[in-house]
């Protein structure tokens, strides 16, 4: 049992180190470099407004806000690990967005769009909370209208993320990096529906104590 176990370990960490090579060995393009780094920005934030709602104080939306934290974490980590195998930094060395139009296919209007929001975006990118929300959804007391807030917040935050996501799922060069974001474009379009469920239900002045785990599938 033991020699059994040690050679299948064996063959996954050989399993491993290859695709960590080939990884290596292919050239990132300018698109797979930024994609990784602002989806990664935005990835923290997410993280940041998830756990605020894991902090012990009473929510209906433990469930979802545990499933995004877990989802994120683990995509931030691939991004975070492919940059450390490229030799690049976790964070931009510029803020704008401009590697948006590196793409093959032609500029559509949803891309134009993002970008014209990005420029007015006050934290660079469309969707993302600002230090003043961030404060008042770390003050709010626990209850109705702290969950409101974050799913206000959280909504708008995927919704803000989903044209980048769209953008190197069709333009990446590396087929990780394109697997990567079209799993981002799938898993935080549901997420949406389930948030502006979610909110819907809110507006009623009831958010069930589980409603965030049968939503969330957790």
């Amino acid at each position: 049992m033991l020699a059994g176990s040690l050679a299948a370990n064996v063959v996954l960490w050989g399993q491993v180190r290859e695709a960590r090579e080939a990884l290596v060995e292919l050239k990132p393009h300018t698109i797979d470099i930024r994609f990784s780094q602002f989806m990664g920005i935005h990835h923290q934030q997410a993280i940041a407004l998830s756990q605020l709602m894991l902090d012990g104080q009473p929510t209906g939306l433990a469930g979802i806000a545990r499933r995004i934290t877990g989802t994120q974490l683990r995509e931030l980590g691939e991004m975070h690990g492919w940059l450390k195998l490229w030799g690049r930094p976790l964070q931009p060395d510029r803020d704008d967005m401009t590697w948006m139009l590196l793409g093959q296919q032609p500029y559509n209007a949803e891309l134009l769009q993002y970008l014209i929001d990005c420029g007015n975006a006050p934290e660079g990118m469309p969707g993302l909370a600002t230090q003043d929300q961030l404060q008042q959804l770390r003050q709010l007391p626990g209850g109705l209208e702290r969950d409101r807030l974050f799913l206000r917040l959280m909504l708008a935050h995927h919704e803000g993320g989903l044209p980048m996501a769209r953008f190197a799922a069709r333009e990446a060069h590396l087929a990780p990096v394109r697997r990567l974001a079209g799993q981002v474009v799938l898993e935080q379009s549901r997420e949406i529906q389930q948030l502006r469920s979610m909110l819907t239900l809110s507006q009623r002045e009831v958010v069930a104590p589980d409603a965030g785990e049968s939503l969330s599938g957790g």
